[in-house]
This record gives C-alpha cells, sequence and structure tokens, in this order.
C-alpha cells in the first residue's frame, strides 16, 4: 500500500510541477526547435534537480520558473526514458519515464509529460503556471 501512495503522490506532484497552463504569450525563439536540444535540456534539468543546483536549474528552465535557491530533494527522480519531444511553435512537450527512488521504498516507473517552451533562443522545463490574460 505504501508503495502505491508513494507511486500516486509522485505522479501528481511530477504532473503539477511540471506543467506549464498558459503558453500563449511567450517570446518566441528566433532558433529553429531541434529535438536534441529539447531533450538534452529535460535530462540537465532532472540533473540540476537532483543535485539541488540552483543555477542548472535556471539554466534549464524557462523564465516564469527561475528561483534563487534550490535543495537536495529527500527523493531522487530518475529520468529513465525521454520520447520524442511534440513541438508546437514556441512550445513543447516530452514524454517521460522516471522512477523516484527514496530509502526503502521499491521503485516504481512513472509515465509523465514535460512541458517546455522556447525563450531567447533557448528552451526551458517550465515548472509553474503563468497568469492568464
Amino acid at each position: 500500500m505504501r508503495k502505491l501512495v508513494l507511486t500516486t503522490v509522485s505522479i501528481v506532484l511530477l504532473g503539477g510541477l511540471f506543467g506549464c497552463a498558459n503558453d500563449r504569450d511567450q517570446p518566441t525563439s528566433s532558433k529553429p526547435a531541434d529535438p536534441t536540444d529539447i531533450a538534452d535540456t529535460v535530462r540537465l534539468h532532472f540533473d540540476a534537480y537532483n543535485a539541488g543546483d540552483v543555477a542548472g536549474l535556471n539554466t534549464t528552465s524557462c523564465s516564469a520558473a527561475q528561483r534563487e535557491s534550490a535543495t537536495v530533494p529527500p527523493s531522487k527522480t530518475i529520468l529513465t526514458a525521454a520520447e520524442d519531444p511534440i513541438v508546437e511553435g514556441a512550445s513543447a512537450l516530452v514524454p517521460v519515464e522516471v522512477t523516484v527512488q527514496s530509502d526503502g521504498a521499491a521503485s516504481t516507473p512513472s509515465q509523465t509529460q514535460i512541458s517546455l517552451v522556447a525563450e531567447d533562443g533557448r528552451w526551458g522545463v517550465c515548472m509553474f503556471e503563468r497568469p492568464s490574460e
């Protein structure tokens, strides 16, 4: 039962953390959307998240998700697979499989989608909702 609850909570948290609700007002990139750049950004973002690396998180995040600090999370979220991104203009979704590793609990892979936006010629993971106008 604990394993099921932990997995469910992890999926809900990842879905909430990585969803961007409104990308229509975001700046567009003059650089074409390269699927390799997008997948690399997602991988680097997970590495920075697991390390509590605020500079790495800000480098791989959209402007709305910039932060002043970060801490090492109690459980590692391991990116185990990333599919080709679905790009629509300056927005992209990357279907991924992640595994949350925590002490004493069995790890179970979960699927979710990571939202990114293109800003100033780069892709950034967008973790927070932006207000609608």
